[in-house]
């Protein structure tokens, strides 16, 4: 599916670069990828167009959740930055967990984390745009290329499979876009309110 690839990657770089400047259209954008990501996951039985379309549907149902919610900004940011941090932390371990569990344990990261996502203040915005920008990056990539992280090509899991290498790309990623939109926000307050 090299355009579902070219997709996710492209919200990827849309989170890592405007997502805290374009913050509405980036939770879209963010919500669009997990329910895109979780849906492709849970119904991997499915044939493809299915699957695609309900992926497509859900994922498009969490954009208009993130756009229209707005007013609680810094409890979707957390509600975000914590399912892809439970994600994303299921991908490291190493045992297996069933898909129940996990998405169990994604919506419970998100419940906890947005909860307390004000008391986080701005970098709550920076941390949730760009680590969700950097999973869509890395997903997006694994799609692409997935003999380069050792995965068959019809891989569907949300989990992302570090190798050695995924992580690194991951890593790399997620820092600069959490250093470039820091500068960016800092930037931005210091000529807008001058």
């Amino acid at each position: 599916m090299f355009w579902m690839g070219i997709m996710l990657a492209a919200c990827g770089i849309f989170l890592l670069v405007y997502g805290g400047l374009l913050f509405r259209f980036s939770m879209a954008v963010g919500f669009f990828v997990l329910g895109f990501s979780l849906s492709s996951w849970l119904f991997a039985a499915q044939p493809d167009l299915i699957r695609i379309l309900i992926s497509l549907v859900v994922g498009g149902v969490l954009a208009l959740v993130g756009y229209a919610l707005v007013r609680m900004v810094l409890h979707i940011a957390g509600a975000l930055l914590g399912a892809v941090a439970v994600l994303l932390l299921l991908s490291l371990l190493p045992i297996a967990m069933p898909s129940f569990l996990s998405v169990i344990l994604i919506v419970a990261g998100a419940g906890a984390v947005g909860f307390f996502g004000n008391r986080l203040g701005d970098w709550v915005i920076i941390l949730a745009t760009t680590l969700a920008g950097a999973y869509a990056v890395i997903a997006g990539l694994i799609r692409l290329f997935p003999a380069a992280v050792e995965v068959s090509a019809d891989y569907v899991s949300a989990y992302i499979p570090f190798t050695g290498p995924a992580f690194a790309v991951f890593l790399i990623v997620f820092l600069i876009g959490v250093l470039a939109q820091q500068r960016i926000r800092a930037l931005r307050g210091r000529y807008v309110l001058q």
